[in-house]
């Protein structure tokens, strides 16, 4: 074999090896033109992540994150929108600040193949504003009693009422539970308590009175004011106060004060000592 017909042999074994070796490497425009049909997936986070009130209601603002993935030609842009209101473009999370109920918000992504995402969704109920309560009370003397009606006047223009409670003196009574407007508490009030101490004459002490002629004597309240008070609690969780502090509506069976020289006549129900010349007792009108 000549030397010339050698490296022609050469070269076309060369060629050969050149060609396999392209015809294994896909070129660029191969990858770039991969067919991408799957649309990009999107993510929906809320903080809080559950509702911070009950019975499924959120109490304060709401932030939606919305975040999507797209594996092959990747995501182009994400929408969303609130109660069918125009769609907008995603570009920061969305805080949701308004009361509704079943606040609806959409979401979609678009990748940049053109592939579009169905749409998805989630519902938020928010409920950050406080019922509204209105407190009175009425009262009625029943033998040598009071009966006291307390009345609370209640509303709630989103989650709707769920309860009100009813307080004397700071000390919890009755819960009544309901939808409202309307809630009720009746009870019964014993008449003040009075002490009373001073110089006296002229005792006479019978089975319904004590009477005495008073040189100086003083008569003060034991039983103080009586404090009513209400919470109203909504179906969120979220609740308003009223309070009614009040001694003068319920009569009193002595009044209260300094007294010289002059007949007084007292119920005979009484704690303490009485004397022919000198008392200190608690009296009341049972």
């Amino acid at each position: 074999m000549t030397r010339n017909h050698f490296e022609k042999k050469i070269l076309a074994v060369g060629i050969i090896l050149v060609l396999i070796g392209i015809t294994g490497i896909p070129s660029t425009a191969e990858v770039m033109g991969k067919d991408d049909t799957t649309p990009p997936v999107t993510t929906c986070t809320l903080n809080p992540p559950e509702p911070d009130g009950q019975n499924g209601w959120y109490v304060n603002n709401v932030t939606v994150t919305l975040s999507a993935t797209d594996n092959e030609s990747g995501v182009n842009i994400t929408k969303y929108r609130i109660d069918e209101a125009a769609w907008e473009t995603y570009t920061e999370p969305v805080l949701l600040t308004n009361d509704g109920n079943d606040i609806l918000l959409e979401y979609f992504s678009i990748d940049v193949a053109g592939n579009i995402e169905p749409v998805k969704n989630v519902t938020v109920d928010i409920d950050s504003t406080k019922p509204v309560i209105w407190l009175e009370y009425t009262w009625e003397k029943v033998g040598d009693y009071y009966v006291i009606i307390m009345i609370a006047d209640c509303s709630d223009a989103m989650s709707g009422m769920e309860r009100v409670e009813f307080y004397l003196n700071d000390v919890l009574q009755e819960t009544v539970i309901g939808p409202g407007p309307r809630y009720e508490w009746i009870f019964v009030w014993p008449p003040p308590l009075f002490g009373v101490t001073g110089l006296i004459c002229n005792l006479e002490i019978t089975d319904e009175y004590v009477k005495f002629y008073a040189i100086l004597l003083r008569i003060f309240s034991f039983s103080g004011s009586i404090i009513i008070s209400s919470y109203a609690y909504d179906k969120a969780g979220n609740r308003d106060y009223a309070g009614i502090m009040d001694d003068s509506s319920i009569p009193a069976p002595i009044v209260p004060g300094i007294y010289l020289f002059q007949d007084v006549t007292l119920p005979n129900h009484y704690t303490g000592h009485v004397g022919r010349f000198f008392i200190k007792a608690s009296f009341s009108n049972t």
